[in-house]
């Protein structure tokens, strides 16, 4: 999973991430981004998780939910929640690449901690 941090005209900081992994990306530009506090919390969170004590979290954002276990760490889209297959024809799958995506949550950690430095440096 290969990502990098900027910031746009308006110095928002931008995460952009490998395909696959978009939705990460997403979640830490929309939902997270230079929220220090917020950070924190989940920077708490996922070590209550590695030191087995909690099992899971789920953080609820304006787009994107945030699922956290003792292993992995899942973005999705509240878009995917909505049933289009209805409306779409036979045979077409809808894309979601940029909707939904999953890593271990050491890797989650370390991005996140990368993000606090690159957040703390601006």
């Amino acid at each position: 999973m290969d990502y990098e941090f900027s910031f746009d005209e308006y110095d928002k900081p931008i995460a952009e991430f490998s395909m696959g992994h978009e939705a990460l990306g997403s979640w830490f530009t929309e939902e997270l981004g230079a929220d220090h506090q917020r950070i924190e919390e989940l920077i708490e969170i996922i070590d209550q998780l590695i030191n087995r004590r909690i099992e899971q979290r789920q953080i609820e954002g304006r787009e994107y939910q945030l699922k956290l276990n003792q292993q992995d760490a899942e973005v999705r889209s509240a878009s995917l929640d909505i049933d289009i297959d209805d409306e779409l024809p036979e045979d077409t799958n809808p894309y979601d690449e940029e909707s939904f995506s999953e890593c271990g949550l050491e890797d989650f950690q370390q991005v996140l901690k990368s993000w606090q430095e690159f957040i703390l440096s601006a």
